[in-house]
């Protein structure tokens, strides 16, 4: 595993779609005013853009540092315009990490936030904001050692290695021939197993994934992010009471995990446990300091299951006021005028 990491992050891997009567699947189509941006190479083409705001929301208006880390590809240094905001490129759907290191004044800001994987649609493009917050008090933070790895053997390690390089270019199949070696030449290597679950998701092999995950929690099942993944592939495979079982044992784990409430609401949506999702989606935003603005798309989709286009209508403009520039802004502005059209009494003859 990279050093620079103290744990990584599960890939999100699903799609939140808002449909109703015949209106189509959402596409997303590439932004303009993109063209200054820090292009990753990490083989996507989705975009991620947001702006780093002072505590009482107003622009920074200076340049700063940001750091974006991936759980597989590593972390890239960049630096913001003249007034905070950041444009990063070429992004594969995934889990992301954006951290502002704190100074003096401000503490260290770190916002989560993902690219959802979405079939047959153009690229996306991601907004979040960066909240400072003033530093209150200095707490020192004890280091942090990951004493599993020290005990994996050398030629395991560096089977790893390539598998998450191979796996940076695409190259699943390959990457889990690597892992399977890993745990060949250490049986206990959880990392590894992990690992595999997320490459056979990726080539949607999920029961084979499903193998490899429970391996990994069956050598540490308080481990975050197997469960997170274990969860995700029993999601997928609509075996929805397991899969809030696994999001469950996660949250003990890390129970400050907007991504986590993200999802949760969206599987109680699927069992139309519908009161009980917006608990989660209202969590999700709260957790996120109010920055995960999918989460009204999210909501807007659990009204119209619930037959609720009023606050679906209010869901989606919300979010809109949010993010104006979304890629498929047009397309949901279509959504709300039809949903307005249903609450609109009918015209006498």
């Amino acid at each position: 595993m990279n050093s620079i990491f103290t744990f990584r992050l599960p890939r999100m891997l699903f799609v939140i779609v808002i449909t109703i009567c015949a209106i189509c699947s959402l596409k997303a189509q590439i932004a303009g005013g993109l063209s200054e941006t820090t292009s990753s190479n990490w083989g996507g083409n989705n975009f991620i853009t947001g702006s780093v705001v002072l505590p009482n929301g107003s622009p920074i208006n200076a340049k700063i540092s940001i750091k974006l880390q991936s759980m597989t590809k590593g972390e890239i240094l960049a630096t913001t315009d003249d007034s905070g905001k950041f444009v990063f490129s070429r992004l594969a759907p995934g889990t992301y990490i954006f951290t502002v290191e704190g100074n003096e004044e401000f503490e260290t800001a770190t916002q989560e936030t993902e690219i959802l994987q979405q079939r047959n649609s153009g690229p996306q493009t991601v907004s979040l904001t960066i909240r400072l917050r003033y530093k209150v008090k200095r707490e020192a933070k004890p280091g942090v050692i990951n004493v599993e790895n020290a005990k994996v053997p050398k030629k395991a390690m560096e089977s790893y290695r390539k598998a998450v390089k191979l796996a940076g270019s695409n190259e699943h199949q390959a990457a889990i021939e690597e892992l399977k070696s890993a745990v060949a030449e250490y049986p206990n290597y959880m990392d590894a197993f992990n690992e595999m679950g997320v490459q056979y998701m990726k080539l949607n092999e999920l029961e084979k994934a499903e193998e490899s995950l429970k391996s990994a929690i069956k050598i540490k099942p308080e481990a975050y992010e197997p469960l997170v993944n274990y969860g995700i592939v029993l999601f997928r495979l609509k075996r929805f009471d397991d899969a809030e079982t696994a999001f469950r044992s996660a949250l003990k784990i890390k129970k400050q995990s907007a991504v986590i409430h993200f999802y949760l609401g969206r599987l109680l949506t699927s069992l139309e446990r519908f009161d009980d999702a917006e608990k989660e989606l209202d969590l999700a935003w709260r957790e996120s300091q109010e920055t995960m603005n999918e989460v009204h798309r999210m909501l807007a989709n659990l009204y119209i299951a619930k037959n609720d286009n009023k606050r679906a209508i209010k869901s989606l403009e919300k979010y809109l006021n949010l993010v104006p520039n979304a890629p498929d802004s047009e397309n949901l502005r279509k959504v709300i005028s039809q949903l307005k059209s249903l609450l609109s009494p009918p015209k006498s003859q």
